[in-house]
Protein backbone atom coordinates (compact mmCIF):
# COMPACT_ATOMS: atom_id res chain seq x y z
CA UNK A 1 0.00 0.00 0.00
CA UNK A 2 1.36 3.37 -0.88
CA UNK A 3 0.16 7.07 -0.02
CA UNK A 4 0.59 9.49 -2.42
CA UNK A 5 -1.32 12.02 -4.62
CA UNK A 6 -3.72 11.68 -2.14
CA UNK A 7 -4.91 8.51 -2.87
CA UNK A 8 -4.32 5.08 -1.39
CA UNK A 9 -2.98 2.73 -3.96
CA UNK A 10 -2.40 -0.94 -3.83
CA UNK A 11 -1.25 -3.08 -6.41
CA UNK A 12 -1.18 -6.23 -7.24
CA UNK A 13 0.34 -8.42 -9.60
CA UNK A 14 0.04 -12.09 -11.19
CA UNK A 15 3.36 -13.15 -13.49
CA UNK A 16 3.40 -15.92 -15.78
CA UNK A 17 6.40 -16.94 -17.81
CA UNK A 18 5.48 -18.02 -21.87
CA UNK A 19 7.61 -18.14 -24.96
CA UNK A 20 7.73 -15.81 -28.08
CA UNK A 21 5.52 -18.51 -29.89
CA UNK A 22 2.73 -18.18 -27.61
CA UNK A 23 2.84 -14.62 -27.45
CA UNK A 24 3.18 -13.60 -31.14
CA UNK A 25 6.09 -10.95 -29.64
CA UNK A 26 9.80 -11.74 -30.23
CA UNK A 27 11.94 -12.68 -27.12
CA UNK A 28 8.71 -12.37 -24.82
CA UNK A 29 9.43 -14.41 -21.63
CA UNK A 30 6.91 -13.27 -19.42
CA UNK A 31 3.03 -11.66 -19.63
CA UNK A 32 1.58 -9.83 -16.08
CA UNK A 33 -1.78 -8.66 -15.06
CA UNK A 34 -1.24 -5.96 -12.72
CA UNK A 35 -4.34 -4.50 -10.65
CA UNK A 36 -3.96 -1.40 -8.89
CA UNK A 37 -6.69 -0.42 -6.44
CA UNK A 38 -7.33 3.73 -5.39
CA UNK A 39 -8.97 5.11 -2.35
CA UNK A 40 -9.30 8.90 -2.97
CA UNK A 41 -9.03 10.22 0.82
CA UNK A 42 -10.65 13.57 0.07
CA UNK A 43 -13.81 12.13 -1.64
CA UNK A 44 -13.53 8.59 -0.24
CA UNK A 45 -14.22 6.99 -3.89
CA UNK A 46 -12.75 4.27 -4.61
CA UNK A 47 -11.90 3.07 -8.02
CA UNK A 48 -9.74 0.15 -9.83
CA UNK A 49 -7.48 -0.20 -12.68
CA UNK A 50 -6.01 -3.24 -14.70
CA UNK A 51 -3.07 -3.04 -16.86
CA UNK A 52 -1.47 -6.27 -18.84
CA UNK A 53 1.69 -6.14 -19.58
CA UNK A 54 4.38 -8.61 -21.59
CA UNK A 55 8.39 -7.94 -21.31
CA UNK A 56 11.25 -9.88 -21.77
CA UNK A 57 12.56 -10.50 -18.78
CA UNK A 58 13.41 -14.31 -17.38
CA UNK A 59 11.58 -14.67 -14.61
CA UNK A 60 13.38 -14.26 -11.06
CA UNK A 61 13.37 -17.87 -9.13
CA UNK A 62 11.48 -16.64 -6.30
CA UNK A 63 7.96 -15.54 -6.96
CA UNK A 64 7.92 -12.59 -4.49
CA UNK A 65 11.28 -10.87 -5.84
CA UNK A 66 9.73 -11.67 -9.44
CA UNK A 67 7.04 -9.66 -8.49
CA UNK A 68 8.39 -6.88 -6.73
CA UNK A 69 11.12 -6.30 -9.81
CA UNK A 70 7.98 -6.01 -12.07
CA UNK A 71 6.46 -3.63 -10.04
CA UNK A 72 9.06 -1.41 -9.47
CA UNK A 73 10.07 -1.47 -13.52
CA UNK A 74 5.73 -0.71 -14.08
CA UNK A 75 6.38 2.13 -11.28
CA UNK A 76 9.79 3.22 -12.90
CA UNK A 77 7.90 4.29 -16.23
CA UNK A 78 6.85 7.16 -15.06
CA UNK A 79 9.70 8.37 -14.35
CA UNK A 80 10.36 8.32 -18.26
CA UNK A 81 6.93 10.48 -18.90
CA UNK A 82 7.31 12.91 -16.38
CA UNK A 83 10.91 13.92 -16.54
CA UNK A 84 11.47 13.75 -20.52
CA UNK A 85 7.67 13.41 -22.68
CA UNK A 86 6.13 16.04 -20.13
CA UNK A 87 8.43 18.26 -20.25
CA UNK A 88 8.65 18.42 -23.71
CA UNK A 89 5.38 19.00 -24.31
CA UNK A 90 4.75 21.74 -22.03
CA UNK A 91 8.22 23.46 -23.26
CA UNK A 92 7.79 22.93 -27.03
CA UNK A 93 4.00 21.82 -27.46
CA UNK A 94 4.95 18.75 -28.77
CA UNK A 95 1.46 16.58 -28.55
CA UNK A 96 0.23 19.60 -31.03
CA UNK A 97 2.54 19.41 -33.78
CA UNK A 98 1.14 18.83 -37.17
CA UNK A 99 4.83 17.85 -39.17
CA UNK A 100 3.54 14.62 -40.41
CA UNK A 101 6.38 13.56 -42.64
CA UNK A 102 8.08 10.98 -40.99
CA UNK A 103 11.81 12.41 -41.86
CA UNK A 104 10.89 16.17 -40.41
CA UNK A 105 9.02 14.89 -37.33
CA UNK A 106 12.29 12.62 -36.79
CA UNK A 107 14.62 15.66 -37.26
CA UNK A 108 12.29 17.93 -34.63
CA UNK A 109 12.67 15.36 -32.31
CA UNK A 110 16.11 15.17 -32.27
CA UNK A 111 16.54 19.03 -32.40
CA UNK A 112 14.33 18.68 -28.94
CA UNK A 113 16.37 16.63 -27.23
CA UNK A 114 19.35 18.66 -28.61
CA UNK A 115 18.11 21.30 -26.97
CA UNK A 116 16.88 19.61 -23.56
CA UNK A 117 20.70 18.14 -23.49
CA UNK A 118 22.14 21.45 -23.99
CA UNK A 119 19.97 23.10 -21.64
CA UNK A 120 20.73 20.32 -18.87
CA UNK A 121 24.45 20.71 -19.39
CA UNK A 122 23.64 24.76 -18.79
CA UNK A 123 25.31 26.11 -21.74
CA UNK A 124 23.86 29.64 -21.22
CA UNK A 125 25.62 29.84 -18.16
CA UNK A 126 22.38 30.25 -15.98
CA UNK A 127 22.70 32.13 -13.08
CA UNK A 128 20.05 30.63 -10.52
CA UNK A 129 17.72 27.41 -10.61
CA UNK A 130 15.19 29.12 -11.83
CA UNK A 131 17.13 29.74 -14.97
CA UNK A 132 18.64 25.92 -15.52
CA UNK A 133 15.23 24.96 -17.11
CA UNK A 134 14.62 23.83 -20.83
CA UNK A 135 12.35 27.05 -21.19
CA UNK A 136 14.72 29.75 -19.90
CA UNK A 137 16.97 28.49 -21.97
CA UNK A 138 14.41 28.27 -25.29
CA UNK A 139 14.22 31.87 -23.68
CA UNK A 140 18.28 32.62 -24.13
CA UNK A 141 18.51 30.87 -27.73
CA UNK A 142 15.03 33.04 -29.11
CA UNK A 143 17.24 36.33 -27.16
CA UNK A 144 20.82 35.16 -28.95
CA UNK A 145 20.13 33.75 -32.03
CA UNK A 146 23.34 34.12 -33.53
CA UNK A 147 24.71 32.45 -30.03
CA UNK A 148 22.92 29.47 -30.44
CA UNK A 149 23.70 28.89 -34.32
CA UNK A 150 27.28 29.09 -33.07
CA UNK A 151 27.02 25.86 -30.62
CA UNK A 152 24.89 24.32 -33.32
CA UNK A 153 27.62 24.83 -36.04
CA UNK A 154 31.01 24.30 -33.61
CA UNK A 155 32.57 21.55 -35.32
CA UNK A 156 35.79 20.49 -33.27
CA UNK A 157 34.98 21.93 -30.52
CA UNK A 158 35.57 20.33 -27.25
CA UNK A 159 32.96 22.18 -25.30
CA UNK A 160 29.87 23.66 -25.60
CA UNK A 161 30.59 26.73 -23.39
CA UNK A 162 30.25 30.10 -25.78
CA UNK A 163 33.14 31.63 -26.38
CA UNK A 164 34.30 35.10 -24.31
CA UNK A 165 33.54 36.87 -27.24
CA UNK A 166 30.20 35.64 -26.91
CA UNK A 167 29.69 36.24 -23.47
CA UNK A 168 30.09 39.94 -23.84
CA UNK A 169 27.43 40.05 -26.06
CA UNK A 170 25.08 37.85 -24.37
CA UNK A 171 25.25 39.70 -20.91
Amino acid sequence: MEKGHGRLETREICALAVTPEQMGFYSAAQVARIHRHFLHLKSGKQSDETVLAITGLDALPEVQDNGKALLAIARGQWSIENGNHYVRDRSYDEDRCQVREPNSAQILATLRSLARFLAKQGVHSPRGAHQQTTPAFCRFCAAHRSVAVRWLMASGRTSWRPRASDQSRVE
